[in-house]
């Protein structure tokens, strides 16, 4: 892959909020992905991060519930019935090692590693760290002795997301334009650089 074959891969790696449900994913789509995850770096490589896998209508209505959607959109209570993730893969630690700051770390690299894995497929991916605490017993990973760190909800993209200039009238909140397309404002390269 060159250089810009990755930027465009990391440009389509957004967070999908809605998604075809009428287009299921399967276990073994998300097997892959975590598979992707599993060869990211590790601090002190102690590989100390777990994969929980829910699929099926027997185990995404038992998640959904559970999640906070897009905090900048108020009225927005998250996708509706048809729009909703058809996967989930929650990012586990081992109960005793949630507050740690390197696992968290190796978290937030295994979960892009699994969105960038996703976005290659064509698949959307919505990372949530925001959640109830019974989403651990929702997803049986309690009784396992870990906790979600966080939890990503995966389906094939089911709404237009655009990227554009942190310039405009909404500064960099993210907002949904009269058709229902995510606008999210990034800002330049000259921006980010001291």
């Amino acid at each position: 892959m060159n250089s810009k074959n990755f930027q465009d891969l990391v440009r389509s790696s957004r967070s999908y909020r809605r998604f075809a449900e009428e287009e299921p994913l399967c276990y073994e789509d998300l097997a892959a992905l975590v598979n992707a995850a599993r060869f990211a770096p590790s601090g002190n490589n102690m590989q100390a991060l777990r994969f929980h896998i829910v699929v099926g209508p027997a185990g995404c209505p038992a998640v959904f519930p559970h999640l906070r959607w897009a905090a900048l959109l108020s009225d927005w209570d998250g996708p509706d019935a048809g729009e909703r993730p058809t996967g989930y893969i929650a990012v586990c630690v081992p109960r005793d090692l949630v507050a740690n700051p390197i696992r968290l770390i190796d978290a937030g690299i295994a979960a892009q590693t699994i969105a960038l894995a996703a976005a290659s497929r064509g698949l959307g991916c919505c990372m949530l760290k925001s959640f109830d605490p019974d989403v651990n017993d929702a997803m049986g990973v309690s009784a396992a002795g870990y906790a979600a760190v966080l939890v990503l909800a995966l389906g094939v993209r089911g709404e237009r997301v655009v990227l554009e200039t942190g310039e405009s009238e909404h500064g960099l909140a993210y907002w949904r334009d009269d058709e229902g397309a995510h606008h999210v404002p990034k800002l330049a390269l000259e921006d980010l650089l001291i």
